[in-house]
Order: C-alpha cells, then sequence, then structure tokens
C-alpha cells in the first residue's frame, strides 16, 4: 500500500509539473549560469591560442610532465563501438565533476571549463598551422556542437547549486533544494547528458569519415597530424 501510495504522489506530481513545463524552467533557472561557463571556455580557447602563440605546444608539455599522452595511444587502432564508448566514459567524468564542483565553491566546475577551453584552443592552433583550420572545423564542429552545450549545463548546474547554497546562507532561500528543483534539474541534466551519447557517437563515426573524405589528399605524406 505504500509503494502504491508512492507511486501515485510521483504520478500527481508529475502530472501537475509534466516534463517538458518542467525542462523550460530548469533551462530558465540554468540559462544564465550556462552562459558564464560558456564564457569561461572561450576564454581558455584564447588563453590556449595565445599560449601557443608564445611557442608553447601544451600536449606536448603535459607529455613530458605526466610521461605520457592524454590520450591513449592506441586510440586510433580503437572500432568505432570502443571508441564512442571510450569518448562517452571520460565525457561522462568530465560532466559529473562540472556537477560536483559545486562542492569545492565551483572551484572546480571553473577550473574545468577553463581547462578544458585552453586545451581546444592550444590544439586547434596546433593543428591549424600544420593542417588547416578547415581541418579543424570539420574535426570539431559535428560532434561539438552536441559536446560543449552538455558540459556547459553541467557546468551551469553546478554554478548555479552553488548560488542556491550561497542565498541559504544568507537567509534569501529557505532551502537549497526542494522536490520541484530536483525534478527540473534532473531533466535539464539527462538532455546534457543525452547530448554527450549523441556527440560521442558523432565524434566516433561521422567526425573520421569527414576528415578522411574531405583532406585525405592533404594529409598525405604528412605525420604527427591528430
Amino acid at each position: 500500500m505504500g509503494t502504491r501510495s508512492r507511486r501515485a504522489r510521483v504520478r500527481a506530481f508529475v502530472d501537475g509539473y509534466p516534463p517538458r513545463a518542467a525542462l523550460a524552467d530548469a533551462w530558465d533557472e540554468h540559462s544564465r549560469f550556462v552562459g558564464f561557463a560558456a564564457g569561461l571556455f572561450g576564454l581558455g580557447v584564447l588563453i590556449g591560442v595565445l599560449l601557443y602563440a608564445a611557442g608553447y605546444n601544451l600536449l606536448e608539455i603535459i607529455a613530458d610532465l605526466l610521461g605520457e599522452s592524454l590520450f591513449p595511444e592506441n586510440i586510433g587502432e580503437m572500432g568505432g563501438l570502443e571508441l564512442a564508448q571510450f569518448l562517452l566514459v571520460n565525457n561522462s567524468r568530465a560532466f559529473l565533476l562540472s556537477i560536483l564542483g559545486a562542492l569545492t565553491l565551483g572551484l572546480l566546475t571553473a577550473w574545468a571549463m577553463l581547462f578544458n577551453g585552453v586545451i581546444v584552443g592550444n590544439v586547434g592552433a596546433v593543428v591549424t598551422e600544420t593542417v588547416g583550420f578547415d581541418y579543424i572545423l570539420v574535426g570539431l564542429l559535428p560532434h561539438g556542437i552536441f559536446e560543449l552545450p552538455a558540459l556547459f549545463i553541467a557546468a551551469g548546474v553546478g554554478f548555479r547549486l552553488l548560488y542556491r547554497f550561497g542565498q541559504r546562507i544568507f537567509g534569501a532561500r529557505d532551502a537549497i533544494v526542494t522536490k520541484s528543483y530536483l525534478y527540473r534539474t534532473a531533466i535539464l541534466v539527462l538532455v546534457g547528458w543525452s547530448l554527450l551519447v549523441v556527440a560521442a557517437f558523432v565524434e566516433a563515426f561521422v567526425t573520421p569519415a569527414l576528415l578522411e573524405a574531405l583532406f585525405a589528399e592533404r594529409l598525405e605524406g604528412m605525420s604527427g597530424v591528430p
């Protein structure tokens, strides 16, 4: 009876607050924080480009410091499904980290946005100089239009949670989280993670095919091109 009662209450709550309306409210609540995350990423991209202009190839520097590359050596040998799984697992970690970064007063979330932006900007500058801007555009855009918004959403959720915590501390809010907040935010997080799933499969199957079809002749005879 208790289980049925809980199910009835859940059903009544969802019926009174449909997922589409909850998602719209979640976006209204988080959009400026998502924009802030995107701004941090953009700043990171600019820093990465400037670092390369100053003569710093971050992938080489990080590889020297760690004694290994940021990417597995066998990544080029992975099959499509294996690569998609690898990408999804790694991006899901970054996704979750950006949300839980609220527990570090947002510092970890901000660092994740800046660091990823710096790496993208720096690597993009390297590849642009080596192969061309059109190569990096084709290499990033198809999956990036899904992956980046997903990561920005996760960071936006982290920043918004921190903001609500601050409101509670200063007495502007009675509770950090409420049932309706958790419900609508969970829907937004699910939508964001779904974008990561799409991005992983696009990067594993579509992006390599496009690069091969459009740049095979240009890449012929070149070595060390990401």
